[in-house]
């Protein structure tokens, strides 16, 4: 198994956290069992980009998952494509193949790709939640549902470790809103 994930977006939407997350999340903590009762470890390259400009430039951050060896570091084309920004939008929706799954937030990003597509509210849900900082794990919580790459636990566990401990709370419960919305995305809702 080898996947490939790209997150996209502009400066100061927590894009390259995202990332870092999740490749922590499978390297460090998510190591589940094979069909012959082996575990089956998994390793994470990340890699990242941002524009001239870091805050509202374009920001990008690929993650790449295998349970095999891995012989070269970037994503080309990703098998999942997060977008956070109508700039972002622009930039990499080219980058993609027929059965790349595309996870965007329709409130920033009003165009309507074709294929496999799930629409996320992440920044309307996050503000519900009191800040907008956190639309980046609500994204991400929604991303982990479609694409189960991880274990939830794994990706909370790792998200944990890097986000301040006075924000927990307001993380976990960002992150559990996101599964919530990821799940209604699978299910038809928001879903093309």
């Amino acid at each position: 198994m080898e996947m490939g994930i790209r997150f996209t977006g502009f400066g100061g939407q927590g894009v390259i956290l995202m990332g870092i997350v999740l490749a922590r999340a499978a390297a460090l903590h998510d190591q589940p069992q094979g069909v012959d009762g082996k575990v089956k470890r998994k390793s994470a390259i990340q890699t990242q980009s941002y524009g001239p400009s870091a805050r509202g430039g374009h920001s990008k951050c690929d993650v790449k998952i295998s349970t095999e060896e891995m012989h070269y570091p970037f994503v080309e084309i990703p098998d999942y494509l997060v977008i956070l920004s109508r700039q972002a939008y622009g930039k990499y929706i080219h980058d993609v193949k027929p059965e790349t799954k595309i996870v965007l937030d329709p409130d920033l990003v009003p165009e309507k790709p074709e294929g496999y597509v799930y629409r996320i509210s992440a920044t309307k849900s996050a503000e519900e939640l009191g800040t907008r900082v956190v639309a980046n794990v609500v994204m991400l919580g929604a991303m982990r549902e479609v694409s189960n790459i991880v274990s939830y636990e794994a990706l909370e566990k790792a998200m944990l470790e890097i986000v301040p401990k006075a924000t927990y709370d307001l993380n976990k419960k960002a992150l559990a809103l996101g599964r919530q919305l990821g799940r209604e995305a699978m299910h038809g809702k928001d879903k093309d």
